[in-house]
């Protein structure tokens, strides 16, 4: 099953990867509780990357699906409902606004940017900036982006090696999908968004920590901006 025949499938991968991991998951072939075949596995069944599977199942896990248990494995969580309901964890965080998870957004993500700049794999970087490219592109198409949205922010959080940060980010990745639903909503907001996601990349690919979180920071808050106006 090659994803990466053409080049309309090369802009499609990642989204592509999502739809048919979580396809196993409603499916039964992954059973909730179940363990997760490793990505070595995955990327030979799909003919896909590596790097690829791990993005895509690091979005699944944004969204509820899977719980990613570094040491242990990856497990299908066992909490079916969230499969239908990407945001069924809402329920459980309460009644928190858009407005007040930009502004915990805006506390955090900035800094965890620079850190990035400071401290990421050159690899890190180089899928950040794939990330990026791709994000554009599925704008272009017309396709979703959403996970690559998201995972575009958590490779961020993960490539700033500070445990503490990205344990603070994990708390409210639930309420991040629907957040993203949200904003991308707002007017000129996707396009804004998809260029500063290339420039952020550009800092933390070249090693400009202040620059990375300026571009955070201006990212975040024109959300923030729009919404409170």
């Amino acid at each position: 099953m090659n994803l990466q025949g053409t080049p309309t499938m090369k802009k499609n991968t990642f989204t592509t990867t999502i739809d048919l991991l979580k396809k196993k998951i409603v499916d039964g072939e992954w059973p909730a509780g179940s363990r997760i075949p490793t990505l070595q596995q995955i990327s030979k069944e799909l003919e896909v990357s590596v790097t690829t599977v791990r993005e895509a199942l690091r979005a699944l896990e944004s969204q509820g699906n899977v719980s990613i248990e570094h040491g242990r494995g990856m497990y299908v969580r066992n909490d079916p409902l969230l499969l239908e309901d990407p945001t069924a964890n809402l329920k459980e965080l309460g009644d928190i606004s858009l407005v007040k998870l930009l502004e915990a957004r805006l506390l955090i993500e900035p800094e965890l940017a620079a850190l990035s700049a400071e401290r990421a794999a050159h690899a890190e970087a180089k899928q950040l900036r794939e990330l990026a490219d791709a994000m554009v592109l599925q704008m272009e198409d017309g396709g979703p982006f959403l996970d690559t949205d998201l995972a575009f922010h958590r490779l961020i959080a993960e490539s700033a090696q500070h445990p503490v940060l990205l344990r603070m980010m994990e708390s409210i990745y639930p309420l991040l999908t629907e957040g993203r639903k949200q904003t991308n909503t707002l007017p000129h907001m996707r396009t804004k968004a998809s260029n500063y996601h290339i420039l952020i990349a550009i800092a933390i690919e070249e090693r400009h920590p202040e620059q990375a979180r300026q571009l955070m920071h201006y990212h975040i808050n024109d959300m923030l901006q729009a919404l409170t106006k």
